[in-house]
């Protein structure tokens, strides 16, 4: 009996480190689907801000983040870049919590529209103004977080 305790223990190892893993890559989908709606606004592209957020409520709903996906939607059905810029604001709310800690995105603000959005890169590209003030807003300071740890152990957390 004892020779199956480390297996089984690497059994159970093995799928909590899975399952914590899936979560993770569903919301860095939703994070990949939020940034293309980003880059629409940046760039003042209304139906490519649209078609983006319509790809993005329906990964978001997947994920199960039901507040992203519904924002999301509303954005889709919007009539003009700045009522689209408008509902931007809530699901940005929503994309800054997914992308929290998460390495190779970054929350920016922007004062001016007293709103955050994420980013893949530090350079500002605001969707809030897009081609009129591109370079309004700065990176957000960010919590300094580990990629290592083991779930396991105290000594090293996650």
């Amino acid at each position: 009996m004892k020779t199956y305790i480390p297996g089984i223990f690497a059994l159970i190892a093995g799928a909590v480190l899975f399952a914590a893993n899936v979560p993770a890559k569903e919301d860095n989908a939703v994070l990949d689907a939020y940034l293309k709606v980003s880059q629409a606004l940046a760039a003042d592209d209304l139906n490519a801000a649209k078609s983006a957020a319509a790809n993005l409520a329906a990964k978001a709903k997947t994920g199960g983040n039901e507040a992203l996906a519904s924002h999301a939607s509303e954005l889709a059905k919007s009539e003009s870049i700045e009522n689209a810029r408008d509902h931007f604001k809530m699901v940005s709310a929503e994309a800054t919590k997914l992308a929290e800690g998460k390495s190779g995105y970054y929350v920016m603000t922007c004062p001016m529209a007293k709103a955050d959005w994420v980013q893949s890169n530090s350079k500002v590209s605001n969707p809030y103004f897009g081609k009129s003030m591109p370079n309004c807003g700065s990176l957000k300071e960010q919590k300094k977080t580990s990629s290592t740890g083991c779930v396991f152990c105290p000594v090293f957390p996650s």
